[in-house]
């Protein structure tokens, strides 16, 4: 066989070998609906949606897959193992039984869970200082700093005085109806009912002293070998990419380990 015959046989192995070259799928997962902000499941929009385009965009070697699930769903999936990376999440988030087997990444979004009752009845801050006298509406399946991060809902309504509706969309509207004394309210969400101007958020009087904050990662699963959360980090900090995520991150009024370098 002549030279450039073997020539042409090496190239034709070299570009029919699809493996070398093809993206190694990432499944991420995030709750459907959890802070408007972050995902609308629906049309698919979002702080979420933005940043995977962007991750995508900046490299060939993964295919980042965003799958929005319901908390229950969610929960469900975490528990049997059935992810490569959550989105954005915090480890008291997730079941006891799978925090051993996540890293995290060292890039973390940080978030609260803040207090908010309405003007007319908060004349002061000295309206937070007794919350078990105070009746409580927040979200189903959400955990919160003054119940212990027990999200059952018979313990929050019989021992904590709580109501849990379907979102914080629901627990600003029951705030307005005056059916509880205190909203708790994700800091993202209400950022983004304030700039959507859904409510009018100048009727409420908010807590100095949040019920919780949270620094959010990317919590990777390690009984799966596809990505490791310092390879996550890698690609969050280089040149291609951290501008861009920067300012995805302002546009939407989120702090970061970013901003605090």
């Amino acid at each position: 066989m002549k030279a450039y015959q073997l020539f042409l046989l090496f190239l034709l192995a070299l570009f029919t070998q699809p493996s070398l070259s093809k993206a190694i799928d990432i499944n991420i997962l995030v709750e459907d609906g959890y802070f408007p902000i972050v995902i609308d499941a629906q049309t698919q929009r979002g702080l979420a949606p933005e940043f995977i385009k962007i991750l995508n965009d900046s490299q060939s070697e993964f295919n980042f897959i965003l799958n929005s699930l319901p908390v229950k769903r969610l929960s469900k999936s975490v528990e049997q193992g059935h992810f490569d990376v959550l989105f954005l999440m915090a480890l008291q988030w997730i079941p006891q039984s799978m925090r051993s087997n996540v890293m995290q990444s060292s890039f973390y979004m940080i978030t609260k869970n803040e207090l908010y009752a309405l003007k007319e009845n908060a004349i002061n801050q000295a309206y937070f200082n007794d919350l078990r006298a105070l009746t409580k509406v927040g979200v189903l399946g959400y955990s919160y700093h003054f119940a212990g991060y027990n999200t059952d809902a018979y313990y929050l309504s019989e021992e904590h005085g709580v109501s849990l509706t379907i979102d914080e969309y629901n627990v600003v509207k029951m705030l307005l109806l005056k059916r509880a004394n205190i909203g708790v309210l994700n800091s993202i969400a209400y950022q983004y009912f304030k700039d959507q101007k859904a409510f009018d958020m100048s009727l409420l009087y908010k807590s100095e002293i949040p019920d919780a904050v949270f620094d959010t990662h990317f919590l990777v699963n390690t009984q799966q070998s596809k990505i490791s959360a310092s390879k996550i980090d890698a690609i969050l900090n280089s040149s291609a990419i951290k501008f861009q995520i920067k300012s995805l991150l302002n546009k939407y009024g989120v702090s970061s380990s970013f901003n605090i370098e």
